[in-house]
């Protein structure tokens, strides 16, 4: 008599196999859906607001915060960016806004100079509105790291990929940190706009 054991393995990885397709949520699109594009940043220490624990006014471990600042095209901000002026009305045309909210990792004085991760953050770049958005989750430190893409609107709906931030060495003439991102992110195949309901 022959063994069902063979037949009944294979039905059990067939049918595995079409619940992890069907549970996955994106599948990802040909690489002609792939977008890679580089921003600059540059943040305005005026709108920096921390919360507590505070020591002799300077964001200790743990203190929230929440900042902001101007998103240019990427190579616009020149050198290490001290001498940039994100507030200067005759400087670069800003293309849109960067909103920034986290929590610090280690000191606000021990910032740039440690190698330990500054802060953990989300940012939403608005492309130049909430109408054309990208959501980004993860580190920031003194050497280059990579973040993860959360989302996004418009033609950024469904997107999938990361964020590559380096920061360009020195803060600008608010006090703020001057950033290059570059996006390499790729549009899930099954995300379709649907219309607004009536």
């Amino acid at each position: 008599m022959k063994s069902w054991r063979p037949f009944r393995l294979t039905i059990v990885c067939i049918a595995a196999m079409l619940v992890i397709g069907l549970a996955t949520p994106m599948a990802m699109a040909d690489d002609d859906e792939k977008i890679v594009f580089t921003v600059d940043v540059a943040e305005d220490l005026n709108k920096f607001v921390p919360g507590p624990p505070m020591v002799g006014g300077v964001p200790q471990r743990g203190s929230f915060f929440i900042t902001e600042g101007n998103i240019y095209p990427g190579g616009t901000i020149p050198g290490d960016g001290s001498t940039f002026d994100p507030t200067d009305p005759n400087g670069p045309k800003p293309i849109g806004r960067w909103f920034c909210r986290g929590t610090h990792l280690v000191a606000g004085d021990q910032i740039p100079g440690t190698r330990e991760p500054w802060v953990y953050t989300s940012q939403l770049y608005w492309l130049p509105d909430d109408e054309k958005s990208i959501d980004t989750s993860g580190l920031e430190q003194t050497a280059p790291v990579v973040r993860t893409v959360t989302g996004g609107t418009g033609k950024f709906k469904g997107v999938l990929g990361v964020q590559k931030q380096e920061f360009l060495g020195a803060f600008n003439t608010t006090g703020g940190v001057n950033l290059r991102v570059t996006f390499d992110l790729r549009k899930a195949a099954n995300v379709t706009e649907h219309p607004a309901p009536d």
